[in-house]
């Protein structure tokens, strides 16, 4: 194994953070370029924390990087990534196991991250400790797609408070992904709630142009057959959706002929 130095990403600039980013992130399974104003707000909508997030050197050049998320006694894997002509030498196991020894050393009880499943690192996190929980869905449809089976009657879904709408989400008994926990979907300043008429299906949208849907829930078939029909007909264009489980909504599109574009792993580790 070649001479390694790791260091936090405590002293990073943004612009330089934006540079690795880009740089590691070359060659991946779909474009993850960033500009300075994207990762500037991924960075603050995740509260990654660069002091215990891990920069990996090879001779003085930066070529791999962990982002560590943290949320009371739990973090996230916001990102990790070797640079295209160093991978293949054995460097990701050294980088993770050293993400990890930091997430422990701040008293993190449990790690998370998601990996796409034809992604090999899931072979690395599995050495080092992570499990498989879950497989999560990623929808990036086109437009002009309908539902052949629309329910005859549809009644309207109705504007919320957050806090009226992850109430009504948690006695539903949803386990959401870290991406679309309370806390990480309320730092969204712009996003807006809505549930259907018998409180058992939501949707918290963006109302900007190719946003995707931050979240979308149902506790029944019935919920999820409102809240896809009322998708498919307001968001006539297409829609993405990210981190899905496989849920009543999963199952309603799959009966549809609405497959999803991509699937990820969601992989879990407890500290000691």
């Amino acid at each position: 194994m070649e001479s390694l130095k790791i260091i936090t990403l405590a002293k990073i600039q943004l612009s330089e953070m934006v540079e690795i980013w880009n740089r590691c992130w070359q060659g991946y399974y779909y474009d993850m370029t960033y500009s300075y104003e994207q990762m500037k707000f991924w960075l603050g909508l995740g509260k990654v924390d660069l002091a215990n997030s891990i920069a990996l050197y090879s001779h003085d050049h930066v070529v791999g990087f962990s982002l560590l998320a943290v949320d009371n006694f739990e973090g996230w894997i916001a990102g990790t990534c070797i640079e295209p002509q160093y991978r293949g030498r054995g460097l990701f196991e050294p980088l993770m196991e050293s993400q990890i020894k930091r997430a422990e050393s701040i008293g993190l009880k449990r790690l998370y991250l998601e990996v796409m499943v034809q992604n090999p690192a899931q072979k690395v996190y599995g050495s080092v400790g992570f499990k498989k929980l879950r497989q999560l869905h990623i929808y990036r449809t086109a437009s002009g797609i309908t539902v052949p089976s629309k329910p005859s009657t549809i009644m309207p879904f109705k504007q919320l408070l957050m806090s009226e709408y992850f109430e009504n989400r948690r006695q539903a008994s949803i386990n959401p992904a870290w991406q679309r926990r309370q806390n990480y979907l309320e730092r969204y300043g712009n996003a807006k709630a809505f549930i259907n008429s018998s409180g058992t299906a939501g949707i918290l949208i963006v109302r900007q142009k190719n946003a995707p849907i931050l979240d979308v829930w149902s506790s029944n078939n019935t919920g999820a057959e409102e809240i896809i029909s009322t998708i498919l007909t307001t968001l006539k264009k297409g829609f993405s959706l990210l981190n899905q489980p496989e849920d009543y909504i999963v199952a309603y599109l799959h009966q549809n002929g609405i497959p999803s574009h991509a699937q990820q792993y969601e992989m879990c580790m407890e500290l000691a």
